[in-house]
């Protein structure tokens, strides 16, 4: 006859309160540091609305991914509007003509935006733009998006010459349009390859943070994942401030 196994009676009096309170003690940490996360976004929270208020001119940035946008309720709120039209020398948004013809009519600053290709040449890209947008620029500076992708960054020895094309297209724009041009790129790319062919170019501060610019800088994305609520619908947009005050801004659009 097989022998059973006795355990001591004191066994699981003493060896299951000790899971437990490990668990207790789990459940603890796991709510002190959710408490904390909250308390920790909220106080960024504040600080960002703090910093908010010291930019009176704000705005957002569409493209198709943002949806139906209705104009006259986004002009309630906002002072301008970029919308997305081309990239290199064959993409079009698919919703820019779309929504350039809606947002006529609408008390808001208008727009446009290109991204600038480094795999195709200023005039391809320039012929694209212009038979995209004909002359449904809006009364904004174009706007010329710049960021690095592949292997077109600062390691590649080629970018010299990349530089040149980006003078180039801003150049053509310049002269086929008349109202200016903004380069829109984060701080390094900035650095490493606008400021070196463009040194006083108007500038948009990609993915920056709201603190002091130089007056070069006309405005600051401050949140390149914002939001946009209409008619109990989120939808997605780029938000950002003009790097100036009201009167600033009269005369930046004059």
């Amino acid at each position: 006859m097989k022998r059973k196994d006795y355990q001591p009676i004191y066994d699981n009096t003493f060896r299951h309160p000790h899971r437990r309170r490990r668990r207790w003690l789990i459940g603890l940490l796991i709510l002190v540091v959710l408490v904390a996360g909250a308390f920790g976004w909220e106080q960024w929270q504040q600080h960002q609305r703090a910093q908010l208020a010291t930019y009176p001119v704000r705005g957002v940035t569409l493209n198709q991914d943002s949806g139906y946008v209705d104009f006259q309720q986004l002009s309630q709120k906002s002072a301008f509007v970029y919308l997305q039209a081309t990239s290199g020398a064959t993409y079009t948004d698919d919703d820019f003509s779309d929504n350039y013809s809606r947002c006529q009519g609408a008390d808001i600053k208008v727009g446009v935006a290109h991204t600038f290709s480094f795999t195709s040449t200023a005039a391809q890209q320039y012929a694209h733009f212009k038979d995209t947008v004909g002359q449904g620029t809006g009364t904004l500076p174009i706007r010329v998006s710049v960021s690095y992708y592949d292997q077109y960054n600062n390691n590649n020895s080629g970018m010299a010459s990349q530089g040149q094309k980006l003078k180039r297209l801003v150049t053509l724009l310049n002269n086929g349009y008349q109202q200016g041009v903004i380069i829109f790129a984060n701080q390094t790319v900035m650095t490493q390859f606008v400021d070196p062919v463009l040194p006083n170019q108007a500038k948009w501060s990609a993915g920056g943070k709201l603190k002091s610019h130089g007056r070069e800088v006309k405005f600051i994305e401050y949140n390149a994942n914002g939001s946009l609520s209409q008619s109990n619908q989120s939808q997605p947009v780029s938000r950002s401030v003009f790097n100036g005050s009201k009167q600033d801004w009269e005369s930046f659009i004059k």
